[in-house]
């Protein structure tokens, strides 16, 4: 089924792309700037993560500079960090990860979170996946990143412990 809640609105302001190496630093500061909804990603770990497959995007504003990303990474991948070895334990279909996604405060409520989503799922829908899975935080607890999956029809599946040992809820949404 389509999802009318996943089309982002047209915007003047921003445009989304795919990471690109030079967005390395943006990437590095919007996660230092986004915690503790976020896990930590310091360049040795960046690296890393961008050694898997996966499927990650950056949010640009008209001047290209970065103000939002988000890393994902399919369910094949190489990737084996706590929470996704966690889905691969729950789930037997093929799914999408989002590990991550950040948007700098003076661009949220832009619709850039449901773009980013968008992006995921159409990538996902031309591999055949009908999966999209995440991980949120409850302590300390991130109600605004609730709320957003809740609106884009993500449901909870399970808690666990994140393999930083912050308590979290996997959440998952199927088309």
């Amino acid at each position: 089924m389509d999802s009318p809640d996943l089309e982002p609105a047209p915007s003047s302001l921003w445009s989304l792309r795919r990471y690109a190496a030079g967005d390395r630093d943006a990437l590095l500061r919007l996660n230092a700037d986004n915690r503790p909804a976020l896990a930590a990603v310091d360049d040795s770990t960046l690296t890393e993560l961008l050694e898997f497959e996966g499927f990650h995007l950056v949010a640009v504003d008209r001047t290209g500079a970065v103000v939002g990303y988000l890393m994902s990474f399919p369910r094949e991948s190489a990737y084996d960090d706590t929470e996704i070895a966690e889905l691969r334990r729950r789930l037997t279909e093929p799914f999408f990860y989002i590990c991550q996604i950040a948007i700098a405060p003076e661009y949220r409520r832009q619709r850039i979170g449901r773009a980013f989503y968008a992006e995921v799922e159409n990538a996902a829908r031309r591999q055949g996946v009908g999966v999209l899975c995440c991980d949120v935080n409850i302590d300390p607890p991130n109600h605004a990143s609730l709320a957003f999956h809740r609106r884009l029809g993500f449901v909870e599946i399970a808690a666990g412990l994140a393999g930083n040992g912050t308590p979290i809820v996997y959440l998952v949404r199927r088309w």
